[in-house]
């Protein structure tokens, strides 16, 4: 096991790489799925050693070892402005990185995570949806997130604006931390004008979580990729309103792949929707009425989010 004083000099180094021209987000993955650490990569023996690895443009009038030291400051720098926002950059082998995270196929190689850290690993659950909910859609995710609030879990979703935007502010009313991962680095206002949200996560004891680099612009690819780290830091995954093929599908989809339970939610009297519920139903999922069956949902998937979803099987008409 490493220890402090190598993820810190990790994190500089990584910074620091990230931050010469050429290099990228795929450049830095490429370089942590082959077990190369950054700082060994940063301190390599020549400019024509560290092109092997990366296609970094170097000044051809500076000296390589002026080259590595300013590159290093410039890593403590960012570093420095990094803490200063309550922002910590976790790698995937660090005993602080979540667990459950961990666990997928395809956990991201790091994590920028701004505010409490902790609150990852709160048995979180997971409620996604449309940008454009209607007003069942928003009601539904208002009860969900409502009695769940009893329960002491976090809420992670999106930032998105629809269902994800109404569970976290429905998360912040109730007194629940929540998590708001991203497809995009965190120096970008992406939602546009979701600052102030984001800033009141941080303020309760929740976090903004992204694998993306700092100043990194969001992309339908990243959105994608971003939906399998919602459904891998979550125990229990709830898609308030939706449709199958859909950014929350991607999300629920992943859900299946990681074994994570599906609950769906539906009003009395609303067949709206059968198509989606049925989905959740073919991957041992449930779908609650609310509020008749309000106490099942809490009790019995909330409550034991952390046993396995084959232990409950939904029995009963679909819509």
């Amino acid at each position: 096991m490493h220890s402090k004083e190598y993820w810190k000099n990790e994190t500089i180094a990584f910074l620091a790489l990230a931050n010469i021209k050429g290099v990228g987000f795929r450049t830095l993955q490429k370089i942590a799925s082959n077990g190369l650490g950054f700082k060994s990569i940063l301190k390599s023996d020549s400019k024509e050693e560290l092109q092997k690895h990366i296609k970094a443009k170097i000044d051809p009038n500076k000296s390589w070892h002026d080259f590595q030291l300013e590159a290093w400051a410039k890593g403590i720098e960012l570093a420095r402005e990094l803490s200063a926002q309550q922002t910590r950059l976790i790698f995937l082998n660090e005993e602080c990185y979540p667990p459950l995270l961990k666990k997928i196929p395809d956990p991201p190689y790091w994590l920028f995570v701004q505010g409490n850290l902790d609150s990852l690993n709160e048995k979180p659950v997971a409620i996604v949806g449309t940008r454009k909910p209607n007003e069942d859609g928003i009601l539904l995710t208002s009860i969900a997130v409502a009695g769940i609030a009893s329960k002491n879990r976090t809420i992670i979703s999106g930032l998105a604006d629809g269902i994800d935007q109404t569970a976290h502010k429905a998360a912040l009313k109730y007194n629940l931390k929540t998590v708001a991962v991203l497809g995009n680095g965190l120096s970008i206002d992406y939602p546009a004008g979701s600052e102030k949200l984001k800033s009141e996560i941080i303020n309760s004891g929740g976090a903004i979580v992204t694998e993306y680099l700092p100043n990194q612009t969001y992309s339908a690819e990243n959105f994608v990729k971003r939906n399998r780290i919602q459904a891998g830091l979550s125990e229990t995954i709830i898609p308030a309103q939706w449709k199958v093929n859909s950014g929350t599908g991607h999300t629920v989809n992943f859900a299946i792949k990681y074994d994570r339970k599906i609950a769906g939610l539906k009003l009395p009297n609303q067949f709206h929707g059968c198509s989606e519920n049925e989905y959740i139903i073919s991957a041992n999922g449930q779908v609650f009425e609310l509020p008749i069956e309000t106490r099942e949902f809490y009790i019995i998937w909330i409550n034991h989010a952390s046993q396995s979803k084959q232990a409950w099987r939904y029995k009963g008409k679909i819509c």
